[in-house]
């Protein structure tokens, strides 16, 4: 009877233990301990300027949003008076502002192992698995501490991508030049071609010219002008001959 009861006392303890640390397990703040998310998004929020502690959480697998990723790590995001800005997470700050006063939750992401503040709204953002993402209520100025994380996050693939442009980049130009230098060879030796031609033409066209005024100056007047005038001399001598013979008959007689 005794050994009864002292094992179903050890059986109660065990049980107790067990809950009080799954209690314990469940209260910790969102993701507390989590300092990197494989397969996931690491998602950082400091409540610090708030008068509470920077806190972490894994959203896994692949976020469709910067809210989805808000919230699947474990915070409760809750939109002000606009529709998409963010009041408060996790009821931070209490109450929430009516009016702008300076501070506001600040959505920032991590590029190349920096913070860099977001260009679009959370809602219209699309994590990407292995990126950061952060919040912090303050100015805007200031994002959350960078977690050890942070090295190397957007920064391999990019590089390497970009990279490998800069060289496709650098063989195009390299070709562009290589096209342009034989483009302008070959222009400057049509051209030549052209100008050698043209010199070619023009030399004969002067040969041509300086060979008609050659004739033209050697024989003077055309042969068969000379032809004509012959033939007016000749008619006049006849004529004279003629007339000459018919005066000496008429004195004759």
């Amino acid at each position: 009877m005794t050994r009864t009861v002292a094992s179903i006392a050890a059986t109660t303890a065990l049980g107790a233990a067990s809950l009080m640390a799954s209690a314990v397990l469940l209260a910790a703040p969102a993701g507390a301990a989590v300092e990197s998310c494989e397969g996931g998004v690491l998602v950082v929020v400091d409540f610090t300027d708030l008068g509470g502690e920077v806190e972490t959480g894994c959203a896994e697998g692949d976020p469709q949003s910067g809210r989805d990723a808000l919230e699947l790590a474990g915070f409760a995001p809750v939109d002000g008076a606009t529709p998409g800005l963010v009041c408060t997470i996790d009821d931070q700050p209490d109450p929430c502002p009516t009016a702008f006063e300076g501070s506001y939750w600040a959505y920032w992401q991590v590029h190349d192992g920096e913070w860099v503040a977001s260009e679009v709204g959370f809602d219209e953002a699309d994590p990407t698995p292995g990126g950061i993402e952060g919040w912090r209520y303050n100015d805007g100025s200031v994002p959350p501490p960078l977690p050890d994380a942070a090295a190397g996050v957007g920064g391999g693939a990019t590089g390497e991508a970009t990279e490998e442009g800069t060289d496709e980049a650098a063989t195009d130009e390299t070709a562009t030049d290589e096209a342009g230098a034989e483009d302008a060879a070959t222009d400057e030796a049509t051209t030549e071609d052209t100008g050698t031609e043209e010199s070619g033409d023009g030399t004969t066209a002067g040969e041509d010219a300086t060979d008609d005024g050659s004739e033209q100056d050697a024989g003077g007047v055309s042969p068969a002008l000379w032809v004509v005038l012959g033939v007016v001399v000749l008619g006049i001598v006849v004529g004279v001959v003629v007339r000459a013979r018919r005066a000496k008959e008429a004195a004759q007689k």
